[in-house]
């Protein structure tokens, strides 16, 4: 008997319903367990927990293009390509670092807003150890990959005259 086809995501528009989906999904459950009345801190851990699952899951079904698509991806694979690896990690990075100055803001008495920390300082530092987790993840892949030598495929496009 066979193995039955794997299942991967590989249009960039199904990738960002996948993201959206996600996050409310998370939301909605997490809200759903403040309605029940939830202890903040076991909200945090279960809301990092849901995020953090869906990322991975996603780097394990998403596919890069000219990335094959029926093998599995090695564990520390975050994306198809070190460049891609590279902005996601730089990204992540940022976010974590605004979250990071935003706690040591709000801690040390600063009126930061809540606007900038919507979630309290709880939720920021669950948040900014979030990004900061993302962000090791997608530059570790970036290295890795470029230690490797993979690298995105150059395509020869045909050159297109107008005449």
């Amino acid at each position: 008997m066979g193995r039955a086809p794997a299942f991967r995501i590989v249009r960039w528009e199904l990738k960002v319903l996948y993201i959206v989906v996600a996050w409310i999904v998370a939301y909605a459950f997490t809200d759903l367990l403040r309605a029940l009345g939830t202890p903040a801190v076991a909200l945090e851990v279960v809301n990092t927990l849901v995020n953090l699952a869906a990322f991975a899951f996603a780097v394990r079904i998403f596919r890069g293009q000219d990335e094959p698509i029926d093998p599995p991806r090695a564990w520390w694979r975050m994306t198809a390509w070190p460049t891609l690896s590279r902005r996601l990690g730089i990204l992540f990075a940022v976010f974590a670092a605004s979250g990071l100055i935003f706690i040591v803001l709000e801690v040390a008495g600063v009126d930061v807003g809540t606007a900038a920390v919507p979630y309290g300082v709880t939720g920021s530092i669950t948040m900014t150890l979030q990004f900061a987790l993302l962000a090791f993840l997608y530059l570790n892949s970036a290295v890795r990959m470029a230690r490797l030598g993979i690298a995105k495929p150059q395509h020869l496009h045909p050159t297109i005259r107008l005449t």
